[in-house]
């Protein structure tokens, strides 16, 4: 039955057939205008495209099939259909994207919330689920501001060009950077590769592994960024100065692509794009940003394994760089694919994806790089199998057996993770505790989608143990619990590497208190999402570049407004229980 905030709706006659979802889905259809119940619960546009001769006599209530935006306007998002009428590149900041599938939805903290689905047969944020929302908690969902927040991220180009920073600073940077856990999840730079571009930059000695002057000169200031942000190494006055570090990089860009495509400007365009994540998760940006890393990639032919008989010393050293570079490239198009629902930027079929060696080339342990990329071909797997958009027509039958195949692929990529925290430096504790939270965020991003499921949106029960939508509750509350276990002291930095994941297993705790509101787990569940905020609110580095600050802030503000509706939805759900009680 459709939950009574829908209201009555005119029915069609019962000659017509069954709506093209539910025609492929095998379900009945009941023909209701101007969506079927189907439809209406799942926030898709209701077809008849099949039938032409239909289609043709319902000619004259088109309209009925497509409303005026003004008519079906929320706070947070806009049915696709609406969206048509959109520029598809909107203003900075916390932005709206559209991604195919999933229509338009609101993107900050790197994650777009429109492919959460909640556990209601709905996606969490879509037009219709934040009208369940208000249903549920009798109160106004106001998150409109995500969406219309003024860009923090980069400022308009300065005419004026920053100075190279102190070559002593410069290095001192580098040896503590390379000292870091970010180091070796992403090892960006190579020492002696590094060497060349120092000299191209400071001494304008060109060669052939940094034969352009504004790719060296880019590369040096989008390390000095890179660094702050990643590890948060260097002085306080470096980090100050992160930003306008990362403003140079933006300001060289068409200088270092009017060069040839060179080591320097693959580095830079690639440690660019990690801040811009840091500065703002501005989603547009960042996939122009891998865009270009990407073409890069391919004509450095870094999607090729190199071979011994390339060459010898720092050449065929550059080359197994340039290899390191490929995978990062392709780590971030994992993550940023299975977070937003983007299409990926690299085509496994075009790509050799032998791992790199196990013993290194640079004199340093790769296990967690190693780590970090088996884990992306995993994320490959589930955004293939679940969220792509042939994925998203699959059947109940299809959609949970690639559950089950994708939970045994995940759970055997996890047996395989080591214990870093055991490996003897200093920060690798955090190597275990990022790899945890990403196990729980697949689980989750694996079992949610069961939200799909005809038999789901009949019976909506999050209860049952063992059940797939139990399993993501589970896996989002475990999130949040490791997140809290997480040190001050060490987690710092490090929480730009988990902000979507928190803000993901928030909506899905959030999600389930709202469908069992006076379940004792939700007192639970309430308690939980009240720590996690407190601990966000008092994880933040000292020195933390203030655009990072401001993600950070947004991303609390967001949380409170859910823990704030969880409240709402628990009150309501305990007015109404007694007054039936009474009556």
């Amino acid at each position: 039955m459709p939950p009574s905030i829908s209201g009555e709706r005119p029915k069609r006659r019962r000659r017509v057939y069954a709506c093209d979802s539910c025609y492929r889905k095998k379900i009945k259809c009941d023909g209701a205008l101007p969506r079927c119940d189907w439809c209406h619960h799942h926030g898709i546009p209701c077809t008849y495209v099949r039938n032409e001769d239909l289609r043709s006599c319902k000619t004259p209530n088109t309209k009925l099939k497509t409303p005026p935006a003004s008519a079906v306007s929320t706070p947070v998002e806009q049915e696709q259909v609406q969206d048509s009428s959109r520029s598809p590149y909107p203003t900075p900041g916390p932005q709206a994207v559209a991604p195919q599938g999933f229509g338009a939805t609101i993107c900050f903290a790197g994650q777009s919330l429109g492919n959460i689905g909640g556990f209601n047969g709905l996606p969490v944020f879509s037009a219709a689920g934040i009208e369940w929302i208000k249903a549920r908690t009798g109160a106004e969902v106001t998150l409109d501001w995500y969406r219309t927040l003024p860009s923090q991220s980069i400022p308009h180009a300065n005419p004026q060009r920053l100075p190279l920073p102190d070559i002593r600073l410069l290095r001192q940077v580098l040896e503590n950077h390379q000292k870091t856990l970010s180091h070796r999840l992403f090892p960006v730079i190579n020492e002696k590769c590094f060497e060349y571009t120092i000299r191209a930059a400071y001494n304008h000695e060109l060669s052939d592994i940094s034969p352009g002057p504004a790719s060296a000169r880019s590369c040096i200031f989008a390390f000095m960024a890179f660094s702050s942000f990643a590890s948060g190494a260097g002085t306080e006055n470096t980090i100050t100065y992160t930003d306008k570090f990362a403003q140079e990089v933006y300001d060289l860009l068409p200088e270092v692509i009017s060069e040839s495509v060179t080591l320097d400007g693959l580095q830079a365009i690639l440690m660019l794009s990690f801040c811009c994540q840091a500065v703002s998760a501005d989603i547009l940006r960042i996939e122009m940003l891998l865009s270009s890393a990407a073409r890069y990639v391919f004509h450095l032919k870094g999607n090729t394994c190199p071979k011994p008989t390339d060459g010898d010393g720092d050449p065929l050293l550059a080359k197994f760089h340039v290899r390191n570079l490929f995978w990062i490239s392709f780590i971030f198009d994992k993550i940023l694919g299975l977070r937003t629902g983007l299409p990926p930027l690299f085509d496994t079929t075009s790509c050799d994806l032998t791992l790199p060696s196990p013993d290194g080339v640079d004199g340093h342990d790769p296990a967690v790089f190693i780590t970090m990329i088996r884990l992306c071909i995993v994320q490959a797997e589930i955004y293939r199998g679940l969220y792509c958009v042939p994925a998203l027509n699959k059947s109940d039958a299809e959609l949970l057996a690639t559950i089950r195949t994708l939970d045994n692929t995940l759970e055997e990529w996890w047996s395989t993770v080591p214990e870093f925290s055991s490996d003897g430096y200093p920060d690798s504790i955090m190597a275990d505790f990022l790899f945890r939270m990403q196990y729980h965020y697949c689980t989750s991003a694996i079992h949610q989608t069961s939200s799909r499921c005809t038999a789901w949106v009949l019976n909506q029960d999050t209860r049952t143990a063992g059940s797939s939508l139990a399993i993501s509750i589970s896996a989002g509350r475990s999130l949040l619990k490791k997140f809290l276990d997480g040190k001050r002291h060490l987690l710092g930095h490090h929480l730009m590497f988990c902000l979507p994941e928190i803000t993901v297993s928030t909506i899905h705790v959030f999600s389930n208190i709202l469908m069992n509101p006076l379940e004792v787990s939700s007192a639970t569940d309430l308690n939980l999402l009240r720590s996690a905020l407190t601990h966000l609110r008092e994880h933040l580095w000292q020195q933390a570049p203030e655009s990072f600050t401001v993600q950070v802030r947004l991303v609390e503000s967001f949380m409170a407004d859910l823990q704030r509706l969880a409240e709402c939805a628990i009150r309501k759900a305990c007015a109404e229980a007694r007054a039936q009680l009474e009556n």
